[in-house]
């Protein structure tokens, strides 16, 4: 009767941890040819300026990847804006009436009424016209998506129809 829609492929989160990864690859480049170009020093002269330079480029890549894990930490919100809040605008639902993400719904209409495995095993898989996300999101996206929607049915979602 309802026809699997697809996941989206993409997402502002990917860009973010590429864009961070190649700028982190540049940096380093770019740092260890300014650390080993230049002039014909003594060797004696020349190891200071290395050791310089390299703990500036180690440096310089550890908050480069610092900024890239905090792109991908799991921003459970902007998840469900980006991917979910076509269909669930504001905890409610689009397609289906009355199958809301309010605790009431879901203990009515969710497999395995209302608790985290069931709320995840939906998000992991789909059913009907939502999409599975397994695949689409990371592990710990999903997790924090399951706790976020769990936490949002009793306050947030609560009264929603």
């Amino acid at each position: 009767m309802y026809q699997q829609i697809e996941a989206p492929k993409t997402n502002m989160k990917k860009f973010l941890l590429i864009g961070s990864a190649c700028l982190n690859v540049v940096l380093v480049v770019a740092l260890c040819f300014s650390a080993f170009a230049g002039n014909n020093v003594a060797a004696s002269v020349r190891a200071p300026q290395i050791s310089r330079r390299a703990v500036m480029g180690v440096g310089a890549a550890g908050m480069g990847m610092a900024a890239a894990r905090a792109a991908r930490a799991a921003n459970p919100t902007s998840i469900f804006e980006t991917n979910c809040g076509a269909c669930h605008q504001g905890g409610g639902n689009n397609i289906i009436e009355g199958h809301t993400l309010s605790k009431t719904a879901m203990e009515q209409y969710l497999d395995g009424g209302w608790n985290k495995e069931a709320i995840e095993y939906q998000i992991r898989n789909g059913k009907g016209p939502m999409p599975a996300w397994e695949g689409v999101l990371s592990e710990e996206e999903i997790k924090a998506m399951t706790d976020w929607v769990y936490e949002q049915s009793q306050t947030t979602f609560k009264d929603i129809n």
